[in-house]
């Protein structure tokens, strides 16, 4: 049974995430940052089934190498040379993105590197590279604690507190943005949670690339079994889960109304004082420790929740299921837009601070996308970690070779 209301609020992350990557009204910008990223690694965190992979590590790290690292590795090299080539093609001579000034040595470098500030270029594809590390943390706490959820928090409260220091004293970033990873495993982390606590039936195919958590006595019996081996633990961390699961059913009906209603009032307030204090986890910016996770966790579960209530929508879930393609492309298709509304006689002026331009280059974006979306679905799924075959490619190759040959 596929979890469609997941699949709509990944639509929606992934369309605030573009909406977000133009110029924006400093109060909608602030309010966006402060949850979009966090909503994604609560996503992910959601629909991991720990069970899967639990005996076998190695396992866990290849399906995530795949789905992930090549994925970032394929986009970062693709549009790395679709802006190299389009300079070359248009402007030569002219160089008009920073990171083409550096050496090719330190381009290498700033892709393996995989930080959002060093790529330049297409500064998202960080979120590829976090989000496994990211797992890989995940996975180890879980592998100690995932029957036991108060240790489980514990683990996951002393990576945020590390996170949050490192982000303030420490002066150099980590491979593959795992510093930021520190952070966001608290997401992923209360995603999981939250999913074997309000979610104990197992639904498959829930439209993630990782299968849905299992039930809620399946977890505990796995998780007791790798922490202690003992009947005995088994039988105290199943009372323990199943006692703090009755706990937040009792709040949770109460929950809706508090997380929409800060977030209204944080919007609200952001409208009236505007302010320059941004979050923005790429570069470790994270502002008060309260706050952040306090205004995270607000804008989260306003949007789960909603989407719970809510329900779905083709459009949405759409773009959801499709949401790497859309993260790893966006940012090039943005500047192709904009460059085609400033050769069309749109003041480039218009574009900055500006919600309805964005919001209209967000939707062309959209669109613009979706014959992408196709191509990579089926010819290419390679780049976006899936098995497939190489039939269509090779079919594809051929008649592009045909389409070559009739224009010359």
């Amino acid at each position: 049974m596929r979890l469609h209301w997941i699949d709509a609020l990944k639509g929606i992350g992934i369309i605030l995430v573009v909406f977000a990557h133009h110029s924006l009204p400093v109060a909608i910008d602030t309010y966006i940052f402060s949850f979009h990223m966090p909503l994604f690694f609560f996503i992910s965190g959601f629909l991991f089934d720990f069970g899967k992979y639990a005996g076998s590590t190695a396992g866990f790290v290849k399906g995530r190498f795949r789905s992930l690292i090549v994925p970032y590795f394929s986009f970062a090299v693709f549009t790395c040379l679709f802006y190299f080539f389009l300079d070359l093609k248009f402007q030569p001579g002219v160089i008009n993105i920073e990171f083409f000034e550096t050496s090719a040595l330190y381009g290498i470098y700033s892709i393996v590197y995989a930080l959002g500030p060093l790529i330049s270029y297409n500064p998202p594809l960080w979120f590829l590279s976090c989000l496994f590390v990211t797992e890989l943390l995940f996975y180890g706490f879980a592998k100690k604690s995932y029957g036991e959820p108060r240790k489980l928090v514990l683990w996951l409260t002393a990576a945020g507190v590390i996170g949050h220091l490192y982000s303030i004293y420490v002066p150099f970033r980590l491979l593959w943005n795992a510093d930021v990873a520190l952070s966001a495993v608290v997401f992923y982390g209360a995603g999981n949670l939250f999913r074997k606590f309000t979610e104990p039936k197992k639904e498959s195919g829930s439209g993630s690339d990782l299968n849905s958590g299992s039930s809620l006595s399946s977890s505990m019996n796995l998780g007791s079994r790798l922490s202690s081996g003992s009947s005995l633990s088994l039988s105290s961390s199943m009372n323990l889960g199943l006692r703090f699961r009755e706990g937040f059913f009792r709040v949770e009906k109460f929950l809706p109304g508090v997380f929409i209603l800060l977030n209204l009032l944080y919007l609200g307030y952001l409208l009236k004082f505007p302010t320059t204090d941004m979050v923005n986890m790429n570069v470790l910016k994270y502002g008060g420790f309260f706050s952040y996770y306090l205004l995270a966790f607000s804008g989260i579960f306003a949007f789960v929740y909603l989407f719970k209530k809510v329900g779905s929508s083709k459009i949405l879930e759409y773009y959801g299921r499709n949401s790497l393609i859309v993260l790893a492309l966006h940012f090039p298709l943005k500047d192709v837009l904009i460059k085609l509304a400033v050769l069309g006689g749109v003041d480039y002026e218009l574009y900055h601070y500006n919600a309805v331009f964005a919001l209209s280059l967000t939707v062309l974006n959209l669109i613009c996308v979706i014959p992408l979306i196709f191509l990579i679905n089926s010819y290419f799924p390679f780049l976006i970690g899936k098995k497939g075959s190489f039939a269509k490619f090779e079919g594809f190759k051929s008649r592009f070779k045909k389409l070559v040959n009739q224009w010359n």
